[in-house]
């Protein structure tokens, strides 16, 4: 199934709503990755039921989205705080 931008961005959505819920700890680098996916997957079943793919396909598009979610979040910031034109040398 070929899933539209505006599914994608869902599918990003609701997973980081439901591990809002389900992960106690906001800081993702503190939990290790085998307890987050654990955690996470009751969600990802129900997406992959509703679009009708694997649960595999369903964590490679929430992980694409959230890395393209990131970067631009990240260059935001860097544009915002001129952090390309700024010289640190002294």
């Amino acid at each position: 199934m070929e899933l539209s931008q505006k599914d994608k961005e869902n599918i990003l959505l609701r997973v980081n709503q439901y591990a809002d819920q389900v992960l106690p700890e906001k800081d993702p680098s503190k939990v290790p990755i085998r307890v987050q996916l654990e955690k996470l997957k009751p969600e990802m079943e129900k997406l992959a039921t509703e679009y009708q793919m694997t649960i595999e396909d369903i964590f490679i598009t929430y992980m694409d989205m959230n890395t393209d979610t990131v970067a631009k979040a990240e260059a935001k910031l860097q544009t915002d705080l001129n952090l390309d034109t700024v010289d640190f040398t002294l």
